[in-house]
This record gives structure tokens, C-alpha cells and sequence, in this order.
């Protein structure tokens, strides 16, 4: 999709903007022009720090807790799979910023797009954590996992295709030890990577899928 120059600028002020309270001017201006998965992503965002169950540590419940995000996320995008799968991939982040280390430059602290930071905090310990038999029984479980499957899901239905997804997965988890974000590549994230590709091809084919038929996997290789 081309936007217009209006429109871009509208994006940037957004990705860009402080986080807190928006003034009303913007607010307005966000309801004209920002792209549907804005929208979705915001609403997507309340919906798991409101209204989704809390964590379990019972592998099904979570895994019913990712199923009720992404049929959250379809109904929010009215039926659009792409907006509503690069929504998801979005609003379960788990983290407000990231701070990689640049060679001469050090450690620059990159904002997310907007969100209260209150807010952030508690979607973030919201979201489904336990969802593989061998889950780390930390705070943190595998809640990382949920971006990386809803993020190979949405570039497979739009690229159809699985090898462009697979090497995207291959080059992030290269930069994220790279650029210190974490230290070493983990196997686990490029299984998940293929999980989410199987749902997002599945999704293509016009199959009535649900994240649990492959988050359900039995055997998760170390």
C-alpha cells in the first residue's frame, strides 16, 4: 500500500511521538490517517491488559490464552489476516525498548511505538508464557516466543511463501547477539520461527487455523 506524503508524516509523528497522554489534535489526526493495524494494534494492546485471563502455569490455557489474541485480533481487523497477524506481533511484545550495543556508539535505548509505560508493564504480564512442555518456569517463561510466531505467520501469508520468512528469522537472531539483545542464537526461537510459518501458510491456504494446532507441538529442540 502507497500512502501520501500527508500520510507518511502522519506514521512518523506516530512511531516518533512521547509516550503518555496524546493531546487531542493528534488523537484526531491519528483516527484520519493512521493505517488500520495502528488502530488494531492499540485496541489489541488494551484487550490483553484488560480483558485476557491471567497466566497459568497449565500448558492448554495458555495455549487458549494465544488462540483468544489472535481471534481478538481477527475481529478487530475485520477479518483481515495480515493486519490482524502484524497487530499480534506487535501487542505481545515483551519489552518497552530495546537497548543494543553499537560498536563507537554504545548502548542506544530504541523506542517501540507509543505506549504508556504503566500500560506496557501490565500487558506485558499478561501475556501467555508457559506454552511449550518445557517452558522456563521463570517470570518470564517463553512469553518472547509469542513475537517470534505471529511474526513468521504474518510474513508467510503475505510473501507465501515459507524460505523468506525462514531467512528473515536466520538474519534476526544473528543481529539480536550481534547488537547484544541476546547472548547467543537460540534454537528454540528458529523452531517457533517454523511454527508460526506452518500457521501462516496454513492461513494462505484458507484453512480455519487456530495458534494452538502448532504452539501444541510435543517436542521442542534444544
Amino acid at each position: 500500500m502507497k500512502y501520501r506524503p500527508i500520510q507518511l508524516i502522519a506514521v512518523v509523528g506516530l512511531l516518533f511521538s512521547s509516550v503518555g497522554q496524546a493531546s487531542a489534535q493528534l488523537d484526531f489526526l491519528k483516527k484520519i490517517f493512521e493505517p488500520p493495524v495502528f488502530r488494531v494494534t492499540d485496541e489489541l494492546r488494551k484487550y490483553i491488559r484488560t480483558e485476557l485471563p491471567p497466566v497459568s502455569h497449565d500448558r492448554e490455557e495458555e495455549l487458549h490464552h494465544v488462540d483468544l489474541i489472535y481471534i481478538k485480533a481477527m475481529e478487530l481487523a475485520r477479518k483481515q489476516v495480515g493486519t490482524a497477524l502484524l497487530a499480534a506481533s506487535i501487542a505481545v511484545l515483551n519489552r518497552t525498548d530495546i537497548k543494543p550495543t553499537f560498536p563507537l556508539l554504545g548502548i542506544i535505548t530504541l523506542p517501540l511505538p507509543a505506549e504508556d509505560s504503566a500500560d506496557a508493564i501490565a500487558r506485558i504480564n499478561k501475556l501467555p508464557r508457559y506454552i511449550y512442555p518445557d517452558s522456563p518456569q521463570g517470570k518470564w517463561g517463553d512469553s518472547d516466543k509469542l513475537v517470534h510466531f505471529f511474526g513468521s505467520a504474518y510474513l508467510t501469508y503475505e510473501s507465501g511463501a515459507r524460505p523468506i520468512p525462514d531467512a528473515i528469522g536466520k538474519f534476526v537472531e544473528t543481529g539480536e547477539v550481534a547488537l547484544k539483545l541476546d547472548t547467543a542464537a537460540d534454537p528454540r526461537d528458529v523452531f517457533t520461527n517454523r511454527l508460526g510459518q506452518q500457521f501462516g501458510q496454513a492461513l494462505s491456504d484458507g484453512k480455519d487455523a487456530l495458534p494452538s494446532d502448532y504452539l501444541s507441538a510435543r517436542y521442542i529442540k534444544k
